[in-house]
């Protein structure tokens, strides 16, 4: 079982640039995921068409080139951050072969349009964004006044230490603003209202383990988060067929608690399940992209 420490933080490159109306942050350390077992042992399967593509395409290969990702949601717009070891002089001038639009904004490049912008920041970090976002990113970079919030502070203390994926909210879900299928925000929408913050974590090494924390504004609303997600863990249960044991051993490892106002979710999945579970990723990456072309 995975210890228990506590507290992740977010990458030095990056702290100073998350912007302070920031609701929800996401991460994921790809250079923690390459040195756990499970990446070890099933890397190859990352040798799709579709990476293979995309990293001819734009230059960068994000199996190789990129060591670390984040998100910051302001519950209304998204910028990413991304950082490598990509060679910043080659990108922006495949950038331009492809006809990305060059703009200027004190002193750095941006490509795109209003819509969707990149521009290569200092510390080799790559930000991306609507243009307004990536501009008022540049000027944090100028003028600083970035940071993270005490509120999300003390949310990714509560997130185990070394957890190479993980997520944290304050003010309600993270990203619950963000467009979704309409059967996925009808479901979300029975426990939305009572959910004041939240932290998500999930740490690979030899097999997967989650830990989650859900801080509702109320006892009565925790009882009802408890049930709905104690529910929706039955009725997956009760959904799946019979052939497929390894999704009812992984239904039976997720445990759901309350305690007063917060509601925890843990699952500690073994190597052996774990390695089942990815044997399906394929199945599950080709139902993923019909659900995104269904929207």
């Amino acid at each position: 079982m995975k210890p228990g420490t506590s507290g992740v933080s977010v990458n030095p490159a990056f702290r100073s640039l998350v912007p302070k109306e920031t609701k929800a942050l996401a991460s994921i350390d790809v250079d923690g995921l390459k040195s756990s077992g499970v990446y070890k042992r099933h890397k190859d399967l990352l040798n799709t068409p579709l990476l293979d593509a995309m990293s001819e395409r734009i230059g960068v290969d994000p199996r190789r080139d990129v060591s670390n990702l984040l998100v910051a949601w302001n519950g209304k717009e998204a910028v990413v951050f991304a950082r490598g070891g990509f060679d910043v002089t080659a990108l922006e001038t495949k950038m331009r072969s492809l006809g990305a639009r060059p703009m200027g904004y004190r002193g750095y490049t941006l490509f795109g349009d209003n819509r969707e912008s990149l521009a290569f920041l200092k510390r080799r970090v790559a930000v991306a964004g609507a243009g307004s976002v990536v501009r008022s990113e540049i000027d944090l970079e100028k003028n600083g006044g970035g940071g993270v919030s005490e509120e999300l502070a003390a949310r990714l203390a509560a997130v185990p230490r070394g957890d190479q994926i993980w997520a944290v909210s304050r003010g309600g879900l993270p990203f619950a603003e963000a467009q979704i299928r309409s059967d996925i925000q009808s479901a979300l929408s029975n426990i939305v209202s009572y959910v004041d913050a939240t932290s998500f974590g999930i740490g690979v090494d030899k097999g997967v383990h989650l830990n989650a924390e859900i801080v509702c504004i109320s006892n009565e609303g925790a009882q009802r988060v408890n049930d709905a997600l104690r529910g929706g863990i039955g009725l997956a249960r009760l959904t799946t067929q019979d052939n497929e044991a390894d999704l009812l051993r992984v239904y039976d490892a997720v445990q759901v608690s309350r305690d007063q106002q917060t509601v925890r979710v843990r699952a500690d999945l073994s190597a052996e399940l774990t390695d089942k579970l990815a044997a399906r990723l394929p199945q599950i990456a080709n139902r993923a992209e019909q659900m995104l072309r269904e929207r």
